[in-house]
């Protein structure tokens, strides 16, 4: 077990990880962050390593393996409903209390907004802790399996840990937002210079970044032209006249926004691999069903359920296709196996 105290940069990049924007003054979500970086990992839970050394976390109880932390979805929903929460004063209160090397290391204070360090500041200026009726806490579990019990005594491994956070590990792919950027061509109007008429001035590119709110499910819009311009909890329907979900998105979903026809044509890094995450999960999810269904079902299984939507760039297939197909083929399997069909809705369902 890591008995070091937590960092500043351990904070800092979880806070990223977590969707904390410092540029836009969320000090008082390094609160949250710093929780979130020493949570424990708890029975029926255990941190363990992959063959490449990265961390994972496996539940004995339940034989479930995930990349998050247990509490992660938890702690991205407090960012999300303590996003608005900032009171007056939390602007200028960027200063957070750490201890040196050991945890009876000297005391020592970090700003978070320039990056300096000294001995002692101003109660006012301190970021707050996150009250403890507010932090994040497991669900209520049944008593410890013998097994587990048996487990923990042998190997003499403490139950409660402090949690390894590892910002270099390039394998937790949950958001709290995904970006696009869209553009195109429209007409530029200019006055004429013989008689201040307006005329036709040519072609102008326009450009749009989008950023939507997973758990919200609303956009927000940045116009990045001659003036720029932000438009904030904007929504859009899909074809079928449902709410936009994040599955719906992708490189080149079109979609009506602002009452116009909108491409998605980019998507930044951290959307990218988000969707080529999911895109890789669901298809294995896929491909084990059409398995499945053929030694039952030696019908030609027809282009509805085998065809990929979407364009074969990073990014651009589009997840809810996947999802419907994975939903044709389990009804199929459900037939035959519905044991089986079950399992694999569950490795198919919906977790961003």
């Amino acid at each position: 077990m890591d008995s070091s105290p937590e960092s500043p940069e351990e904070v800092a990049s979880m806070a990223k990880y977590l969707g904390v924007n410092l540029d836009q003054g969320e000090y008082h979500l390094l609160a949250i962050a710093r929780e979130a970086v020493i949570a424990p990992v708890l029975s029926p839970w255990q941190e363990m390593a992959d063959e490449n050394g990265n961390p994972y976390f496996y539940n004995h109880r339940t034989k479930e393996s995930t990349r998050r932390h247990p509490l992660d979805l938890k702690f991205l929903q407090l960012v999300h409903e303590k996003r608005s929460s900032r009171a007056a004063g939390d602007s200028t209160r960027t200063w957070m209390r750490f201890k040196r090397g050991t945890e009876i290391g000297e005391l020592y204070f970090y700003n978070f907004k320039d990056g300096s360090s000294q001995v002692a500041v101003e109660k006012e200026l301190e970021i707050l802790d996150l009250p403890a009726e507010e932090c994040p806490t497991y669900d209520a579990e049944p008593p410890p399996l013998v097994e587990e019990i048996q487990e923990a005594v042998v190997q003499k491994k403490p139950q409660e840990k402090r949690r390894v956070w590892r910002p270099q590990v390039k394998h937790d792919f949950s958001v709290t937002h995904l970006t696009f950027k869209s553009w195109w061509q429209e007409d530029k109007e200019e006055a004429d210079r013989g008689n201040n008429m307006v005329a036709g001035g040519g072609l102008k590119k326009r450009y749009l970044t989008l950023k939507f709110d997973v758990f919200e499910q609303t956009f927000q819009v940045d116009m990045n032209n001659e003036e720029a311009i932000s438009l904030y909890n904007l929504s859009s329907l899909t074809a079928k006249g449902d709410p936009i979900e994040c599955w719906d998105l992708h490189v080149g979903a079109k979609m009506n926004l602002l009452g116009k026809q909108t491409t998605l044509m980019q998507a930044d890094l951290p959307t990218t691999n988000w969707l080529e995450y999911h895109r890789n999960r669901l298809q294995t999810v896929k491909d084990g069903l059409e398995k499945a269904l053929r030694k039952y079902d030696m019908r030609h299984l027809t282009t509805a359920v085998t065809f990929q939507k979407g364009s074969s760039v990073k990014g651009g297939t589009s997840l809810r296709a996947l999802m419907e197909q994975i939903d044709k083929l389990r009804e199929m399997l459900a037939k035959y196996r519905p044991e089986l069909a079950a399992k694999f809705a569950k490795k198919a369902s919906p977790d961003p």
